[in-house]
């Protein structure tokens, strides 16, 4: 098991991610999915392991500062960390190249932890066909290499357990959902956090309330959401 970082998710997933697993987070924009893919690098990294972070939306310098406004100094670590910035529209253009230079770089790093964020943007650029084709490939990618990973996305507009176009879920071997969940229209909204699927895991299903601070994401694994 590789702990993602965060106390509570650890708890409700009985110590946290299987190795070798390839994790979808899903939530709306303002849920916390960037934020809980840099605790699981940032675990990482405080044990010595060589992640990489392949972002299609920020720069290097964009993600370190976000890191940084939680708590988190990715500077710390030197060359334990790669960040890549693929444009996303470019990535389709030459996707096979990418395929090879990818299990090259993990090769040649050792890594051991992967982000890729947001896969969305990419999704959005692909028929479902293509679409499943392109994530069937990074699953095989990384299941190859032995990669623990993280991939995040937007969720359904009216469905927050799944993902936007509802095939990352089919080729993940696990789904955190993030949504904003409202008792009623006029009351505060409250976030919650549930794992929907865990391959090989007895994991919690009960969404649980989670907050997040000047130190990331805190999940209340004890507490209600109401």
């Amino acid at each position: 098991m590789l702990k993602t970082g965060i106390e509570g998710l650890d708890a409700m997933l009985g110590g946290g991610i299987p190795e070798g697993h390839v994790v979808a987070v899903v939530g709306s924009y303002g849920t916390g999915k960037t934020i809980l893919g840099l605790h699981f690098i940032y675990e990482g990294l405080k044990n010595g392991e060589n992640c990489l972070i392949i972002s299609f939306d920020e720069d290097e310098q964009s993600i370190i500062e976000n890191a940084r406004s939680v708590g988190m100094n990715l500077e710390n670590f030197g060359d334990l960390l790669q960040i890549i910035r693929l444009e996303a529209i470019e990535m389709k253009r030459s996707f096979e190249k990418i395929e090879s230079d990818i299990p090259e770089i993990i090769k040649n790093m050792g890594v051991k932890r992967v982000l890729m964020d947001s896969i969305s943007v990419l999704e959005t650029l692909f028929d479902d066909a293509g679409r499943y084709r392109m994530l069937a490939a990074f699953r095989k990618i990384l299941k190859e290499a032995g990669i623990t990973a993280i991939l995040t996305s937007e969720a359904d507009k009216y469905q927050p357990t799944t993902s936007k176009y509802g095939i990352l879920e089919y080729v993940c071997d696990g789904l955190i959902s993030l949504k904003v969940v409202r008792k009623s229209e006029l009351d505060e909204p409250t976030l919650g956090i549930e794992v929907v699927k865990m391959r090989r895991v007895r994991h919690s299903r009960k969404p649980k309330p989670y907050m997040i601070t000047d130190n990331g994401i805190v999940v209340y694994e004890e507490a209600e959401i109401f």
